[in-house]
């Protein structure tokens, strides 16, 4: 009996060990967060890009849609358009206050609650190395692998709005991959955005591939130009005319 209690003590010892020296291998969320920081770009770097513009084409997978893109940030504010022939011009953006889109079958809108969180976090020049400042918390739910890469994904909880996941590549250190639910005047919409060809541009790893999947469809942004010491002309981020008047009702 006392030899079994002994094997028995230590199989308990060695497991914990065991445990011990597994959960030593696995970071936690926020040494992820970190890591990921360091690998966009250096600390100087990251300091020096006050705005970014980036430049290209977007286009609908298997239906024979594409178009021009562009997206300009800078001090928290946002602008994108996209303008499809036959379909006309979509825009969407945050001036400091206001989150807005506008398009030419719908009209424009006022964006709020959960929704307008969202754009304020996506017009972030940097979510990954500000990351603290929209998120509470961070948390490594694994391994996981996406396109042939092991990467840990990370539950990252906003400040205003759900959870979304992140998935970084285990190599390289960078994000390779975003799921979220994306509240919209059709409804949630889980949306999925990888984030491919990562190239140095001015010191900063930057993604010009940004492949968005979402209703059972992907739209693929493919950047050809992104800049993130171009001069923004300051009217770039005021309220168009109709937006302006939704306002002030």
């Amino acid at each position: 009996m006392k030899t079994a209690m002994r094997r028995l003590t230590v199989l308990s010892v060695l497991l914990s060990i065991s445990t011990l020296a597994f959960a030593a291998d696995v970071p936690t969320g926020e040494s992820i967060m970190e890591k990921a920081a360091q690998k966009t770009g250096s600390a100087a770097a990251l300091a020096k890009a006050k705005s970014v513009v980036m430049n290209g084409t977007v286009s609908i997978e298997g239906r024979n849609i594409n178009g021009p893109v562009s997206v300009w940030q800078q001090d928290g504010k946002s602008y994108t358009a996209i303008e499809f022939p036959g379909v006309g011009k979509v825009e969407e953006g945050y001036d400091g206050a206001t989150a807005w889109e506008m398009n030419a079958l719908q009209g424009a809108r006022i964006k709020s609650g959960e929704e307008k969180a969202a754009a304020i976090r996506s017009g972030k020049l940097n979510m990954v190395a500000s990351w603290r400042e929209e998120y509470k918390s961070a948390l490594n739910l694994g391994e996981a692998t996406v396109e042939g890469k092991a990467t840990w994904k990370v539950e990252l909880v906003p400040n205003d709005g759900r959870p979304e996941t992140f998935y970084f590549d285990k190599e390289t250190g960078l994000p390779v991959r975003v799921s979220q639910i994306v509240v919209s005047p059709l409804g949630e919409i889980n949306v999925d955005m990888m984030l491919l060809d990562y190239r140095d541009v001015e010191g900063i790893q930057t993604p010009f591939v940004m492949k968005q999947v979402a209703a059972g469809q992907v739209m693929a942004m493919r950047f050809t130009k992104i800049s993130y010491s171009e001069k923004i002309p300051a009217d770039r981020f005021e309220l168009p005319a109709t937006v302006k008047a939704l306002v002030k009702k």
